[in-house]
Protein backbone atom coordinates (compact mmCIF):
# COMPACT_ATOMS: atom_id res chain seq x y z
CA UNK A 1 0.00 0.00 0.00
CA UNK A 2 1.68 3.25 -0.85
CA UNK A 3 2.01 6.09 1.51
CA UNK A 4 -0.37 7.93 0.36
CA UNK A 5 -3.40 5.49 0.78
CA UNK A 6 -2.12 4.99 4.70
CA UNK A 7 -2.64 8.27 5.29
CA UNK A 8 -5.69 8.31 3.84
CA UNK A 9 -7.15 5.28 5.75
CA UNK A 10 -5.55 7.23 8.96
CA UNK A 11 -7.26 10.52 8.58
CA UNK A 12 -10.57 8.03 8.21
CA UNK A 13 -10.32 6.66 11.50
CA UNK A 14 -9.44 9.45 13.01
CA UNK A 15 -12.51 10.93 11.99
CA UNK A 16 -14.87 8.08 12.36
CA UNK A 17 -13.08 8.31 16.50
CA UNK A 18 -13.79 12.24 16.72
CA UNK A 19 -17.54 11.01 15.09
CA UNK A 20 -17.96 8.44 18.36
CA UNK A 21 -16.70 10.95 20.95
CA UNK A 22 -18.73 13.89 19.65
CA UNK A 23 -21.97 11.70 19.88
CA UNK A 24 -21.32 10.37 23.16
CA UNK A 25 -20.86 13.88 24.45
CA UNK A 26 -24.11 14.87 22.66
CA UNK A 27 -26.58 12.21 24.24
CA UNK A 28 -24.60 13.13 27.60
CA UNK A 29 -25.64 16.71 27.19
CA UNK A 30 -29.33 15.77 25.92
CA UNK A 31 -29.90 13.26 28.61
CA UNK A 32 -28.59 15.93 31.11
CA UNK A 33 -31.37 18.73 29.33
CA UNK A 34 -33.75 15.98 29.03
CA UNK A 35 -33.50 15.61 33.42
CA UNK A 36 -33.61 19.31 34.17
CA UNK A 37 -36.94 19.81 31.62
CA UNK A 38 -38.96 16.90 33.58
CA UNK A 39 -37.65 18.80 36.59
CA UNK A 40 -38.49 22.54 35.60
CA UNK A 41 -42.07 20.74 34.44
CA UNK A 42 -42.59 18.81 38.10
CA UNK A 43 -46.19 20.00 38.74
CA UNK A 44 -46.48 22.79 41.47
CA UNK A 45 -47.72 21.95 44.96
CA UNK A 46 -51.75 22.18 44.86
CA UNK A 47 -53.00 25.35 45.85
CA UNK A 48 -55.82 25.99 48.62
CA UNK A 49 -58.64 23.98 49.30
CA UNK A 50 -62.03 25.13 49.85
CA UNK A 51 -64.39 22.22 51.28
CA UNK A 52 -68.13 22.50 50.90
CA UNK A 53 -70.39 22.86 53.64
CA UNK A 54 -71.80 19.24 53.27
CA UNK A 55 -68.78 17.59 53.14
CA UNK A 56 -67.50 19.25 56.52
CA UNK A 57 -67.75 16.67 59.48
CA UNK A 58 -69.71 17.38 62.78
CA UNK A 59 -73.11 18.57 63.84
CA UNK A 60 -74.55 21.54 62.64
CA UNK A 61 -77.22 24.27 63.97
CA UNK A 62 -79.86 26.64 62.10
CA UNK A 63 -78.97 30.25 62.69
CA UNK A 64 -81.29 32.93 62.43
CA UNK A 65 -80.93 36.22 63.44
CA UNK A 66 -82.99 37.75 65.58
CA UNK A 67 -85.45 39.69 64.13
CA UNK A 68 -83.46 40.04 60.74
CA UNK A 69 -83.02 37.68 57.86
CA UNK A 70 -85.72 35.55 56.55
CA UNK A 71 -82.97 32.75 55.03
CA UNK A 72 -80.96 31.37 58.16
CA UNK A 73 -77.48 30.02 58.14
CA UNK A 74 -76.48 26.62 58.26
CA UNK A 75 -73.57 26.00 60.73
CA UNK A 76 -70.72 23.87 61.59
CA UNK A 77 -68.09 24.20 63.83
CA UNK A 78 -64.48 23.62 62.07
CA UNK A 79 -61.33 24.33 64.68
CA UNK A 80 -61.56 25.82 68.28
CA UNK A 81 -58.30 27.24 69.61
CA UNK A 82 -57.25 29.35 72.46
CA UNK A 83 -55.88 33.03 71.46
CA UNK A 84 -55.14 36.56 72.70
CA UNK A 85 -56.58 38.57 69.96
CA UNK A 86 -59.02 38.66 67.08
CA UNK A 87 -60.29 40.42 64.50
CA UNK A 88 -58.36 43.58 66.17
CA UNK A 89 -59.71 42.74 69.78
CA UNK A 90 -57.50 41.71 72.30
CA UNK A 91 -58.01 39.59 75.40
CA UNK A 92 -57.77 41.27 78.86
CA UNK A 93 -54.86 40.60 80.79
CA UNK A 94 -55.86 36.65 82.99
CA UNK A 95 -57.80 35.89 80.16
CA UNK A 96 -57.35 34.34 76.86
CA UNK A 97 -60.18 33.89 73.74
CA UNK A 98 -61.72 30.88 73.19
CA UNK A 99 -62.04 30.98 69.41
CA UNK A 100 -65.08 29.20 67.38
CA UNK A 101 -63.99 29.21 63.58
CA UNK A 102 -67.45 28.22 62.04
CA UNK A 103 -68.37 27.45 58.81
CA UNK A 104 -72.02 28.87 57.26
CA UNK A 105 -73.99 28.66 53.99
CA UNK A 106 -77.79 29.44 53.18
CA UNK A 107 -80.21 27.12 54.63
CA UNK A 108 -82.20 27.18 51.12
CA UNK A 109 -80.71 25.33 48.01
CA UNK A 110 -82.25 27.92 45.47
CA UNK A 111 -80.83 31.07 46.91
CA UNK A 112 -78.30 32.88 48.83
CA UNK A 113 -78.53 35.06 51.97
CA UNK A 114 -78.68 38.55 51.43
CA UNK A 115 -76.93 40.96 54.59
CA UNK A 116 -75.63 37.86 55.77
CA UNK A 117 -74.07 38.48 59.84
CA UNK A 118 -73.72 36.79 62.95
CA UNK A 119 -75.21 39.24 65.59
CA UNK A 120 -73.13 38.98 69.02
CA UNK A 121 -76.44 38.46 71.46
CA UNK A 122 -77.29 35.54 69.50
CA UNK A 123 -74.77 33.26 70.58
CA UNK A 124 -73.29 31.37 74.26
CA UNK A 125 -70.68 28.52 75.11
CA UNK A 126 -71.95 26.18 78.14
CA UNK A 127 -68.86 24.43 79.78
CA UNK A 128 -69.53 20.71 80.88
CA UNK A 129 -66.82 20.94 83.57
CA UNK A 130 -67.25 24.60 85.07
CA UNK A 131 -69.65 26.84 86.24
CA UNK A 132 -67.88 30.62 85.90
CA UNK A 133 -65.32 30.30 83.12
CA UNK A 134 -66.09 33.59 81.50
CA UNK A 135 -64.51 36.95 82.19
CA UNK A 136 -66.79 39.22 83.70
CA UNK A 137 -66.96 41.29 80.27
CA UNK A 138 -68.29 38.43 78.27
CA UNK A 139 -70.76 37.76 80.67
CA UNK A 140 -74.20 39.47 79.48
CA UNK A 141 -77.27 40.45 82.22
CA UNK A 142 -78.53 36.71 82.06
CA UNK A 143 -75.51 35.26 83.57
CA UNK A 144 -74.83 33.37 79.90
CA UNK A 145 -71.12 33.58 78.42
CA UNK A 146 -71.46 35.36 75.24
CA UNK A 147 -68.76 36.09 72.47
CA UNK A 148 -66.93 39.54 72.76
CA UNK A 149 -65.36 39.38 69.65
CA UNK A 150 -66.82 38.15 66.22
CA UNK A 151 -65.24 38.22 62.81
CA UNK A 152 -67.17 39.10 59.66
CA UNK A 153 -68.74 35.87 57.20
CA UNK A 154 -65.59 35.45 54.80
CA UNK A 155 -64.51 33.12 51.64
CA UNK A 156 -61.07 31.17 53.76
CA UNK A 157 -59.39 28.40 52.53
CA UNK A 158 -59.28 25.20 54.41
CA UNK A 159 -57.01 25.69 57.38
CA UNK A 160 -56.04 29.15 57.14
CA UNK A 161 -58.91 30.83 59.39
CA UNK A 162 -56.30 31.25 62.24
CA UNK A 163 -53.86 33.10 60.42
CA UNK A 164 -56.68 34.74 58.00
CA UNK A 165 -55.93 39.24 58.28
CA UNK A 166 -59.55 39.11 59.94
CA UNK A 167 -62.09 42.22 59.59
CA UNK A 168 -64.59 42.71 62.99
CA UNK A 169 -68.38 42.17 62.22
CA UNK A 170 -69.19 45.74 63.69
CA UNK A 171 -68.07 46.87 60.37
CA UNK A 172 -70.65 48.10 58.71
CA UNK A 173 -70.44 45.99 55.54
CA UNK A 174 -72.69 42.66 55.44
CA UNK A 175 -72.01 39.84 53.28
CA UNK A 176 -73.98 38.82 50.26
CA UNK A 177 -73.63 35.03 50.46
CA UNK A 178 -74.15 33.12 46.65
CA UNK A 179 -76.33 30.31 46.41
CA UNK A 180 -74.55 27.00 47.64
CA UNK A 181 -71.61 29.56 49.25
CA UNK A 182 -69.29 28.08 52.20
CA UNK A 183 -67.71 30.79 53.88
CA UNK A 184 -66.46 31.17 57.80
CA UNK A 185 -66.40 33.65 60.18
CA UNK A 186 -64.78 33.13 64.24
CA UNK A 187 -66.82 33.79 67.00
CA UNK A 188 -64.55 34.81 70.36
CA UNK A 189 -65.58 33.97 74.24
CA UNK A 190 -62.94 35.28 76.64
CA UNK A 191 -62.14 32.97 79.51
CA UNK A 192 -60.17 33.20 82.23
CA UNK A 193 -57.03 31.55 82.51
CA UNK A 194 -57.37 29.85 85.77
CA UNK A 195 -60.66 28.24 84.41
CA UNK A 196 -59.84 24.18 83.89
CA UNK A 197 -62.06 24.13 80.50
CA UNK A 198 -61.65 20.73 79.29
CA UNK A 199 -64.16 18.32 76.98
CA UNK A 200 -67.20 18.65 75.22
CA UNK A 201 -68.47 22.36 75.31
CA UNK A 202 -72.03 23.80 74.02
CA UNK A 203 -72.17 26.12 71.07
CA UNK A 204 -75.66 27.61 70.97
CA UNK A 205 -77.45 29.82 68.45
CA UNK A 206 -80.45 31.32 67.87
CA UNK A 207 -82.92 29.51 65.95
CA UNK A 208 -86.14 30.13 64.12
CA UNK A 209 -88.09 29.18 66.51
CA UNK A 210 -85.78 28.28 69.08
CA UNK A 211 -83.93 30.60 72.24
CA UNK A 212 -80.33 30.59 72.23
CA UNK A 213 -80.11 27.93 74.76
CA UNK A 214 -82.33 25.62 73.09
CA UNK A 215 -79.96 25.44 70.34
CA UNK A 216 -77.10 24.20 70.57
CA UNK A 217 -74.42 21.78 69.19
CA UNK A 218 -71.52 20.02 70.90
CA UNK A 219 -68.01 21.08 69.98
CA UNK A 220 -64.33 19.84 71.93
CA UNK A 221 -62.62 22.31 73.98
CA UNK A 222 -59.54 23.36 72.39
CA UNK A 223 -56.83 20.93 71.94
CA UNK A 224 -53.38 23.24 72.24
CA UNK A 225 -52.87 24.07 76.26
CA UNK A 226 -53.32 27.84 76.51
CA UNK A 227 -50.20 30.11 75.48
Amino acid sequence: MSLRSISALTGALLLALAGCSDSGDADSDGSASQETSQAESSPSEAGPTYTAFDDLPGEELLYVEQGAAPVGLRMKAVDTVWQTELAGEIADAGAHYLVVYVAVTGEADDRGVSDAWLNYFDFQIDFATVDSACAGTSVDAYGDCVPGAITKIEEVADGEWRDHNWSSADSPERVEMATGATMISGLAFQILDDAEVSGDLHFCARGRDAYTRDNCMTIPAPAEPRG
